[in-house]
């Protein structure tokens, strides 16, 4: 009965978000008046209930009798006036608190609220939406699909609420806090993240930034926070996709995350570098709204082609060293020179290079550098096993 009490609670914040009962439509009006209906011959009592209970079930099913009957007389008005709705909604949750139910249990969701909530929380908003809508046969299918991705031990990190966080802290953690207290890069590693989410994650992230520095203006007289989002491997997550499609794939989602970033992040304060080995299997709406271009050694034809369509024609010449350039080489383009010019970058120390450097093949394999493999540690890594490793040391690739 809790379950059901706290779908009707929910389904009742929906439908007064809605206005339903009150939207002059017979039709709507009457399909609301039937479900209440319904709802009332649904609540039945049980000799398993408390005294408590049972007298709570019995004060709904007494105010949707007096609904009913109110709407049954003649001539009488149909519509619902935004009281009895209030009133029947606090009947409804009297009687959820009173089988074990609490206010956190149906907080309504909106994706458009960074609002915590829980994997059951989303699945009851989903239940709610449905029966409020009778399509509640059709998506069983879609709540067994999302109990499996919520059991999925891969996806705990995102789904999980093992770690509390409030709102004002993710964004002091990621964004940064006041006076750049807590330094002035934050670093995202999702190398190892899952193919299946990375698209996602990165699209909450960029979306929340973006309407973060929004409402910072917003709050401060049109001052901007500076910010700029740096993405390596940028082809991952910024796509090229047909606009003729009606695909929504999160890969596509993500990108018209950044395509809105890149059109008006500027006047928010937020600007985009990208870098990608794949230029040309980037979004050509974000790509047009580079305005500087850093380009080191390109080889794959289809890049230079669209590299080529970026300069002059009486720049061309320069541009048949890009297969060719050196190491920390480039040509730099764009606003930031104005002409291109080849540019060396400064060689960094050891301990501040990236760790990129080409495999020692021939090293390892002749024996004059060794590697030693454990792969039981290897293999707790991966299967976040915390035991002490133990294993063998002494083999060789």
């Amino acid at each position: 009965m809790r379950s059901f009490l706290r779908t009707l609670v929910s389904s009742m914040q929906i439908i007064k978000r809605t206005g339903t009962p009150w939207d002059n439509n017979y039709g709507h009006i009457k399909g609301f008046l039937n479900k209440i209906q319904n709802w009332r011959d649904s609540l039945v009592d049980d000799d398993s209930f408390t005294k408590e209970e049972k007298k709570a079930l019995s004060c709904i099913r007494d105010y949707i009798d007096s609904l009913v009957q109110a709407r049954n007389q003649k001539f009488a008005p149909v519509d619902f006036k935004r009281q009895e709705i209030d009133e029947l909604l606090l009947l409804l949750k009297n009687a959820h608190h009173f089988f074990g139910g609490s206010d956190q249990d149906v907080l309504p969701l909106s994706a458009d609220v960074p609002r915590p909530f829980t994997g059951d929380q989303l699945l009851r908003s989903i239940e709610a939406t449905s029966e409020m809508m009778n399509t509640s046969d059709y998506v069983e299918t879609m709540l067994m699909r999302i109990r499996t991705l919520l059991a999925d031990s891969k996806l705990k990190a995102v789904s999980g609420d093992d770690v509390q966080i409030t709102l004002d802290d993710w964004l002091a953690n990621y964004i940064g806090a006041d006076q750049g207290a807590n330094g002035p890069i934050c670093v995202i590693d999702l190398s190892l993240v899952p193919a299946e989410m990375i698209q996602i994650v990165t699209a909450v992230i960029a979306r929340m930034t973006l309407e973060a520095l929004q409402r910072y203006r917003k709050l401060n007289d049109g001052k901007v926070l500076p910010t700029v989002l740096v993405m390596e491997e940028a082809h991952t997550f910024i796509k090229r996709y047909s606009q003729d499609s009606d695909d929504q794939s999160a890969s596509r989602l993500c990108t018209e995350i950044f395509e809105k970033i890149a059109r008006e992040g500027r006047k928010f304060g937020l600007g985009l570098v990208l870098s990608s080995q794949r230029p040309s299997e980037l979004s050509p709406t974000v790509l047009s709204q580079c305005n500087s271009f850093l380009l080191h050694r390109i080889s794959n034809d289809k890049d230079q082609e669209l590299v080529h369509r970026l300069v002059p024609d009486n720049m061309h010449g320069l541009m048949k060293d890009l297969p060719v350039l050196p190491a920390r080489q480039a040509i730099l383009m764009g606003w930031a020179s104005e002409l291109p010019v080849l540019v060396e970058m400064n060689k960094l120390p050891e301990n501040q290079q990236p760790k990129s450097s080409d495999p020692d093949f021939w090293e390892v394999w002749t024996g004059k550098e060794s590697r030693s493999v454990n792969w039981k540690a290897v293999a707790d890594d991966w299967q976040q096993v915390n035991s002490s490793v133990g294993g063998d040391d002494s083999g060789h690739a």
